[in-house]
């Protein structure tokens, strides 16, 4: 009887180790570190990248209770606006409750460290994002950095095709506490619009002089910290 019982005991354990894998949310407090999450579901695999960072990186993520923890395993999906990280005491990867977080901080393959605030922006399509940090200040400079699975046709030998690829579909803002969000293209002209009409000749002369030619992202942010540096009004 007892040998029956042992027998019956290890068979329900092991099913249960069976069962315990396949379930998708995890309990709240399943590590003791507060993290929200349920696992990843992997996306389809088309042309082009939906994540910010193609592996994962380290960092740290700060909740809404102000807790911070560090020493994470993080990979951002700018496709679907959520974080996952790799916890290695269960080779899972988990998708954190994004209303759970304040934001989180990573650096990238290069060592660069980006810091991503959750934000909630009121335009066409109110919701929460998360939001990198490109320039603090008065005027903040930030960026959306959302990839989307856009369909293009393609012609072969069937005729016309469907060619699903992730693409990049990035948006910049400014922000302030009075004015809340506004969309900003990067360009030399946006930011000379932001400038005092007064100053817009000092603007020009300093990013002569400082041989800045605005062609992306990098260059801008450059141009802009310049300005603000050498005492240029910005507003909008």
């Amino acid at each position: 009887m007892e040998k029956r019982m042992l027998f019956v005991f290890i068979l329900l354990n092991l099913l249960l180790a069976l069962v315990l894998p396949a379930q998708e949310v995890l309990p709240k407090n399943w590590n003791g570190e507060k993290i929200k999450g349920v696992r990843f579901v992997p996306y389809a695999t088309y042309q082009g990248n939906p994540f910010f960072n193609d592996s994962f990186v380290p960092g740290k993520i700060e909740l809404t209770d102000g807790t911070i923890i560090g020493a994470l395993q993080l990979k951002y999906s700018s496709y679907q606006d959520e974080l996952i990280y790799y916890n290695s005491d269960i080779s899972t990867q988990i998708v954190i409750d994004k209303m759970s977080l304040r934001g989180f901080s990573l650096a990238d393959e290069n060592g660069v460290q980006h810091r991503f605030k959750l934000q909630y922006i009121s335009h066409s399509l109110p919701e929460y994002r998360f939001f990198e940090l490109l320039s603090d200040g008065d005027i903040s400079l930030w960026v959306y950095r959302k990839v989307l699975l856009l369909t293009s046709p393609i012609y072969g030998e069937a005729g016309k095709e469907k060619n699903l690829s992730y693409q990049e579909a990035y948006n910049y803002y400014l922000y302030n506490k009075e004015k809340g969000y506004e969309l900003i293209r990067i360009s030399k002209g946006s930011l000379l619009s932001k400038c005092d009409p007064s100053n817009q000749k000092l603007a020009r002369k300093i990013l002569r002089r400082n041989k800045v030619n605005i062609r992306d992202e990098k260059s801008f942010v450059k141009a802009w910290s310049l300005v603000k540096e050498n005492g240029v009004n910005l507003s909008f």
